[in-house]
């Protein structure tokens, strides 16, 4: 009987793996620009070999172009205006409204107040804290607008009564037991509250039936009206800073500018580099070894910049140039990309075009900042039909979103009742009973 041995085969197998500089590199261009600034800042305080120059860089063909020109003499590609533009002031742009100032429009349109009253609830509004809760007493706000306690109080109440009952909330506890009593559940605030301190077994039992309908804060109860997500409704909202701009060059031609930022400026230090070379063979070995660790540093971070700023410029420029007609000619002629397409256009992983657009904002021509994740948006052309639909409805008899399905339909576009509903709430549109609803306040106001 033959009987046959088993023994090792060795065999070269190849397999992809990220060496340090590709981890660097991934790293860097997965960053936005502020985050990207913030880390730079720490890498030129720990490395003498890098400082910051004057003048700007062509992404394009890698000139170093002394001052801030136009076009880059040696290519002739776009750069931008010749003044130097402060990343502060870009990053003043595109900044989204919040929901306080949401919420302050809407009580204005359906509250019905006087002129003092509005001054009253503006007072209110510019101290409620991030949650929307009313941090400081009555009192403190009457004296600053020098009226009696009484009449801020009946303010509130006539706000509240409008259809805002935890507006001027004080705690977390007194907005919830508003919305306790707002849906009839208990006797009265005051017995709740009595419930609450010295029974929270038998609170936590009564509003267990509740606690998808409760609130834990003012602010997320107004931004859920918005057709926001619940688990976003607690992110703050600061200013977007820009990593590039469309501008537009000619008539129908765009280009894209990268924003000026110091981070383009990051080069080696020529002085430092030069001691290097004339002393290196005095100083002792940990000293020689310090400086070639951070000249290998300088020169990785140097490479990866490059490398972030010269993908980004040809992937915005790829996605500008497949929507120029829609940039030119309006939203009709807008054509949603994948990032499986724009990788396969410009011999690029998926991931590399991922890492790249992550966290990245455009200034559009029309000025408006937007996220990159714009171009993949393949419900924009539906919400802009919807939006010229509802700007054609007779506000008195307003377009119900089964009246807008059908009117989609008959322009070739099929989508279902709940989708609209789903695209008109992500559009900060109320329903049409509120649309309804606003005239008539504002026609009483009137």
């Amino acid at each position: 009987m033959n009987t046959r041995k088993l023994r090792p085969v060795l065999e070269p197998l190849q397999r992809r793996q990220m060496v340090p500089k590709m981890v660097v590199a991934s790293a860097l261009m997965a960053l936005p620009l502020p985050e990207l600034e913030a880390h730079l800042e720490r890498v030129l305080e720990e490395n003498p070999l890098l400082e910051i120059r004057e003048g700007t860089m062509c992404f394009g063909c890698g000139a170093e172009i002394p001052g801030y020109p136009d076009r880059c003499p040696r290519c002739g590609r776009y750069l931008g205006r010749g003044e130097e533009v402060p990343v502060e002031d870009v990053a003043l742009l595109g900044r989204e409204r919040g929901w306080k100032e949401f919420f302050f429009e809407e009580i204005l349109s359906l509250a019905g107040l006087s002129e003092d009253e509005k001054r009253i609830v503006r007072m209110l509004f510019a101290h409620l804290d991030a949650e929307g809760f009313l941090r400081e007493s009555m009192e403190t706000l009457a004296f600053e607008l020098r009226v009696p306690p009484e009449k801020v109080e009946k303010v509130v109440e006539k706000v509240r009564r409008a259809g805002f009952p935890g507006f001027a909330a004080q705690d977390a506890v007194e907005f919830l037991l508003m919305q306790l009593a707002e849906l009839g559940v208990g006797e009265s605030p005051q017995a709740l509250r009595r419930m609450f301190r010295e029974d929270p077994d038998r609170f936590a039992a009564l509003i267990r039936p509740y606690r998808d309908r409760l609130f834990f804060s003012p602010a997320q109860a107004f931004e859920s009206t918005l057709g926001r997500e619940r688990e976003d409704l607690e992110e703050a909202r600061s200013s977007v800073c820009p990593d590039a701009e469309i501008v537009e060059v000619a008539e129908g031609e765009f280009a894209v500018v990268l924003v000026p930022s110091f981070s383009m400026q990051v080069t080696l230090n020529e002085a430092v580099l030069a001691f290097w070379r004339k002393k290196h063979r005095e100083l002792s070995e940990r000293e020689r070894h310090f400086f070639r660790e951070k000249l290998r540093e300088a020169r990785e971070v140097l490479s990866c910049l490059s490398y972030r700023y010269r993908t980004l410029l040809r992937v915005l420029e790829y996605i500008v140039e497949q929507e120029r007609e829609f940039f030119h000619r309006g939203p009709s002629f807008f054509v949603p990309l994948t990032q499986g397409e724009i990788a396969g256009a410009l011999g690029i992983s998926v991931s590399g075009v991922c890492q790249v657009l992550k966290g990245k904002f455009l200034r559009f021509p029309d000025g408006v900042v937007r996220s990159v994740k714009f171009f993949f948006d393949a419900s924009y052309p539906v919400k802009e039909a919807m939006r010229t639909i509802l700007l054609q409805e007779d506000p008195r008899h307003p377009f119900s979103d089964r009246e807008i399905a059908e009117k989609l339909r008959a322009q070739g576009i099929c989508v279902a009742r709940r989708t609209c509903t789903l695209y008109r709430e992500e559009m900060g549109i109320p329903p049409s009973h509120l649309r309804r609803r606003i005239l008539k306040v504002q026609e009483k106001g009137v």
